[in-house]
Formats: structure tokens, sequence, C-alpha cells
């Protein structure tokens, strides 16, 4: 077989497997003469074994090849180069040395291809452990009832993607479940939960959220199932809705959002229920910012059940929030929102409520070490905020079911990074009935939560 025929060869069976290669053939420039000593080198390395997947394919042997094509030859070589013999080590890194510019281009190029894939696409995910008593707040001290205590994990697996300009979509999947529930129907540690017929340690995986994003000179419009935050929290935060919202940046200083769908999306609800919502913040000051928010339900579909008097209440909300957030030293943040809630025809409501948080310290998930401790009170009517589904972003249900007793207490709270990405949380509450006369008990048991967090 003459050189050039075994070359051209070799190049086939590489065309066969690179696409970049194919193209350049198409367009079959002489950048490399006939009877350049390449043509040579890379023959006596084919007939070596060096390259290996020729034959004799007669593939253009009457050909010059570009340099290009020529390089991914010697990339091949390069490849195989454990197995050469001296004078073929020797041959390849002359070859080396004169295409290094192309095998270079190639190395970036390839390079810019992933680094633009990853700039378009990935994916992220937390996961948590945790041990909360009394999550609900129904133990007390009027009938001696006793509060329920869980372990509970939940993982959630997100993507995203950046498929054209100013486009995103957003998705993640969660799954969550319940184990070693005390106080529960049917005794303790009761794994099977008769009423859904499912087992609690083996309860949900769901679609949390799937979103399609757009945003271009401080507009954001966001449809699907996707994710929503009112003001600094008390209302509703980081939960799920089916419907769609758009926000608009007004100068540097001014947000507004505005939006509809289904509230139910996030899991809990027995039945769809569609609410509107809105949110305006002011930034007053690099430290401090101001949130009025909204959220209004369209439907009364829904009935909740106050426990201690068997009554059926109409679940409804239209909830305005006024919040306040500042950074008022290094170490120092304090965190003050005040509810009410247009209930309507719901008697015996407590309609109006705050929640203040002051916290010390420096918190950088990143960081391994970093640690805060915070400090919260809370005054909260029965009907003032959502106590049943938790929509908000409390680390206390907020009473014991909407339209239930509300809530008044303290809370003391500490962060720790264990490492970084990885944190330990425990918290500890002091809480009674917003109106003990009402209520007819004077404190709920305590509420304490120990949990693991790991954000990846």
């Amino acid at each position: 077989m003459k050189k050039k025929t075994l070359v051209s060869a070799v190049l086939a069976a590489t065309i066969m497997g690179t696409t970049s290669v194919s193209l350049a053939a198409e367009n079959m420039f002489s950048d490399v003469p006939l009877d350049h000593w390449a043509y040579d080198a890379i023959a006596k390395l084919a007939e070596d074994g060096i390259i290996e997947g020729y034959g004799d394919t007669g593939f253009g042997g009457d050909k010059a090849i570009t340099r290009y094509e020529m390089a991914q030859l010697v990339a091949k070589a390069q490849a195989n180069q454990e197995n050469a013999r001296a004078v073929d080590k020797a041959a390849i890194e002359k070859l080396q040395q004169e295409f290094d510019s192309e095998l270079k281009g190639e190395v970036q190029d390839l390079r810019k291809d992933v680094d633009d894939l990853k700039s378009r696409m990935g994916w992220y995910g937390d996961a948590r452990f945790r041990y909360f008593a009394n999550k609900k707040q129904e133990g007390n001290n009027k009938d001696g009832s006793s509060s329920k205590s869980q372990f509970e994990k939940r993982l959630r697996l997100g993507f995203w993607a950046n498929p054209a300009e100013n486009l995103t979509v957003d998705g993640r999947l969660k799954y969550d479940d319940e184990s070693w529930k005390q106080g529960e129907w049917g005794g303790n540690n009761q794994n099977l939960d008769n009423w859904n017929n499912s087992y609690r340690n083996q309860n949900s995986l769901r679609l949390d959220k799937l979103s399609l994003n757009w945003e271009h000179a401080g507009t954001k419009a966001s449809v699907g199932r996707t994710e929503v935050k009112l003001g600094q929290g008390i209302i509703w935060w980081e939960n799920q809705v089916d419907g769609a919202y758009v926000q608009r940046q007004f100068g540097p200083k001014v947000s507004a959002m505005a939006g509809v769908g289904d509230i139910s999306a996030e899991g809990w609800h027995d039945v769809n229920i569609n609410a509107q919502f809105a949110n305006v913040a002011i930034q007053t000051s690099p430290a401090t910012q101001i949130t009025l928010a909204n959220m209004r339900t369209l439907s009364n579909a829904q009935k909740v059940n106050n426990y201690k008097t068997s009554d059926w209440k109409e679940y409804k909300l239209n909830q305005y929030a006024l919040g306040l957030n500042t950074q008022v030293a290094r170490k120092w943040n304090v965190l003050v929102e005040a509810v009410t809630n247009n209930v309507g025809t719901v008697e015996n409501s407590n309609n109006s409520g705050v929640w203040t948080r002051v916290t010390y310290g420096k918190m950088d998930w990143k960081t391994a070490k970093d640690w805060q401790l915070y400090g919260e009170y809370f005054a909260l009517g029965n009907t003032s905020v959502d106590s049943k589904y938790w929509g908000h972003r409390l680390n206390i249900a907020g009473g014991d079911g909407f339209c239930g007793n509300g809530t008044r207490g303290f809370g003391l709270n500490l962060d720790y990074m264990l490492a970084n990405n990885t944190c330990m949380s425990l918290n500890y509450y002091k809480l009674k009935p917003y109106d003990e006369r009402q209520a007819g008990f004077s404190k709920f048991d305590d509420v304490a939560t120990v949990a693991l967090f790991y954000m990846f």
C-alpha cells in the first residue's frame, strides 16, 4: 500500500468517529502537501500498530489533507504512545511539535463547547433529616392530650436549563416521608396511614416545580408550577403555585410582582384553591428592605376542622403583610412582619398577628464553622396565618390549625455549619394560645426540632 493511501485509510477510520473531521474532509484543502515528511511518519506509526483501525479503503490516496485532519491522526498516535518504541515516540514528539497549534485549537474548542453546555444547564439539590416534637401544636394542658413527634426525611433534586436567550426552565423532584411517629392514631410508631392507605416511611415522590421563566430588562415572567415568595415570609415562602406571575424592577430600589394560580400545588391541601397574590419590595437603603404582600383566595371550596370543637369552618385567605428587614450592624439583623387576614364571615376570629426575629452571627452556607443565633416572638391570631397547611417560612405551625387557637410565645434557634454546605439547626419554643380565655387552656406543649441540612 502506498504511504499516501495508508495515511488516508487511517484518516477514513478516524472520520467515522469524529464529526469535526468528517466536516473537514468535505472541504479538502491542500494544507499538507503530498511530499510532506508527516505522511511517512504517520505511515510508519500505522505499520507499527500505534494508530489502529486502518485498512485498504482506497480513500483519496492522491489527495492532500488538511493540517487539522493530520492533527487528528497525531492525537490518535499520542493516545497510544505508551505502547510505542523509542523511534516511534520520537516521531510522535516531532509530529506533536509540527501540529501543536491544531492540537491546542481542538482542545480549546472542546473546552469552549463544554463550558457553553455547562453555562446552559445544570442541577442542584438539598437533603434534610429532622426530628420534630409537637409539630402541629396539638398538645396542651387543658385535657392532658399528648403532643406528637416524628422523624422526617426530605430530598429535593432540581435541574435548570437555558434553551434560549433570556429563557430558562427550572424543575425539581421532591421526596419526603415521616417515621417513628409518636402519638398517632393506632398507637405509637403506627407506620400505616389508614386514612390514605399508605406507609408513612414511604410517603411521596412528586414534581415539586417545573416552570418556564423569561427575563429581560428588569422584567421576569414565570409560568407553570412555579415557586413564590411573598413579603418576609409570614404569608407564603418558597412554596409552589400552579399558575403564573410577572415581576418588574422599577429602578434600583423598587420591585413589584403580581400573579394568580392554584396554591394547592405545594401538596398539602385536599382540593384545588385558586388565589391571587402580589408583592412590593422597597430597598430604602443597602441595609433595609420594606415589603407589602397580599394573598387572596378566589374560591372557598374547602372547609377546615377545629379539632377542639369539631366545627367545620370556611378556609378563606385575604391576607396583607407589612414587613421590615434591616441589618442594624455587621452581625445584627432585625426582621418584623405584621399580618391581617380579612376573613369575613368566620366567627371567633382573631385575624391579626406579628412575628419578629432578631439574629446575631455570621452565616455562609459555603463556609464551615459559621453560625448564627436568633430569637423569635410570635403573637398570631387563630386566622392570621395558614397554620394548617404551612405556606409560611416560620419554624412553628403558628397555631393548632386554621380557625384553632392561634399562638403567642418565644423561641430560640441556633444554626451551625458543621462543614461546607452542611448545617445543624436546633430550635426550641415556649408557646401558649393567642387568647387563653377563648381557648380554655394556658399553654401548648413545647415545640422543638433538631435538623441536619445539606445543599449541593
